[in-house]
């Protein structure tokens, strides 16, 4: 039996929380914090060895879940991974905690055409 908690929370518990650091590397950083600066660091080249430097414990992942939504989980992950995040803050011994930031898509039952948000406009022939 695992000792390990698991917790779900909001990105903006995360920023305040964590605390991401800016991607200082690249000044088109994807991810914005409430500042609007870019928070992501890309999975190669001198931002991924920049991230590779860091304390584990603020180290995060951002990446597509199983269910197709957009996720940042604590740790260093290369399944399914967009980029990474450093925070100020380390992540807890013994815990796994997870961000949905995008949701999954709608599947269109009767032609199986992803849906990304409700104000898509779908038709498919039945």
């Amino acid at each position: 039996m695992s000792n390990s908690t698991f917790i779900e929370q909001t990105f903006e518990f995360w920023l305040e929380e964590f605390k991401p650091i800016k991607n200082h590397l690249d000044d088109n950083a994807s991810f914005e914090d409430e500042d609007g600066n870019g928070i992501m660091f890309e999975t190669y080249g001198d931002e991924v060895a920049f991230v590779k430097k860091q304390d584990p414990r603020c180290v995060w992942t951002y990446g597509n879940g199983d269910d197709g939504g957009g996720y940042i989980w604590n740790g260093w992950h290369v399944v399914n991974r967009i980029g990474y995040f450093i925070t100020e803050v380390p992540c807890p011994e013994n815990t796994t905690i997870q961000i949905q930031v995008d949701e999954s898509p709608e599947e269109c039952d009767n032609c199986g055409v992803y849906i990304y948000n409700e104000e898509d406009d779908h038709e498919c022939e039945e």
